[in-house]
């Protein structure tokens, strides 16, 4: 175990072609699919904030309730779409990088929602009432409330970019694993332990915690409950 280990981050340290270019697939999927999250769970959480009564409640539950989805059943709903006897098959996503960030936007905007809406939901109850005493339009307002929860927003995306850079099920299913096309860090480190490459499956493993823990703790110390 220790020779694989050494070898493992030889294979770091060396700058081994293939392990850094499944982590740049990683970081381009889990990048981009982070960015459309942000830009629809962003505005979708300010106007969720707004809602009240039963109709807020419906939504924080079903927002709430959608953080914890499977990755593999997002992954299968959406392989039954994308597959050529699907609704979707004439797009001919199945087994790219377009499908995995699809299935990986799905799994992060209920996060960057759900954690955005808390904390809007927090400000003070005078702050729109001074928006409007000041004759702020509404998206002169909303762009206050951002302002307002920043460190939330910024810690939410962290942990939805935590949460779709480390998932397998997804991945898996749509990317299909292909070679320099699809493999993550994830899904190849899966394949590399079934095939019995301990030193790559660890040095893909070392690569992810890395990150992954980078992320974490850059997300803990943005955090608006961190005293």
């Amino acid at each position: 175990m220790g020779a694989d280990f050494l070898q493992a981050l030889r294979l770091i340290v060396s700058g081994d072609a293939e392990v850094w270019q499944i982590t740049l697939v990683s970081l381009q999927v889990s990048v981009v699919a982070l960015i459309v999250a942000a830009v629809v769970g962003v505005p979708l959480a300010y106007l969720l904030s707004r809602t009240r009564g039963l109709l807020a409640r419906i939504a924080s539950t079903v927002v709430h309730t959608a953080t914890a989805l499977p990755t593999v059943v997002i992954g299968l709903t959406f392989y039954f779409l994308l597959s050529a006897s699907g609704p979707l098959g004439w797009m001919h996503l199945l087994y790219t990088r377009a499908a995995m960030t699809l299935g990986q936007f799905v799994l992060a905007v209920p996060i960057v929602t759900a954690v955005a809406m808390v904390s809007l939901a927090r400000l003070p109850r005078d702050f729109h009432e001074t928006a409007r005493t000041l004759h702020l339009s509404r998206l002169a307002t909303m762009r206050l409330s951002f302002l307002e929860v920043r460190p939330a927003l910024v810690s939410a995306v962290l942990l939805a970019f935590a949460r779709v850079f480390t998932e397998l099920g997804a991945a898996v299913i749509l990317g299909g694993n292909i070679r320099g096309e699809t493999r993550t860090l994830t899904t190849v480190i899966a394949l590399e332990y079934d095939r019995g490459d301990a030193p790559r499956a660890i040095a893909l493993g070392v690569v992810l915690v890395i990150v992954a823990l980078g992320v974490n703790t850059l997300a803990q110390r943005m955090s608006p409950l961190r005293s």
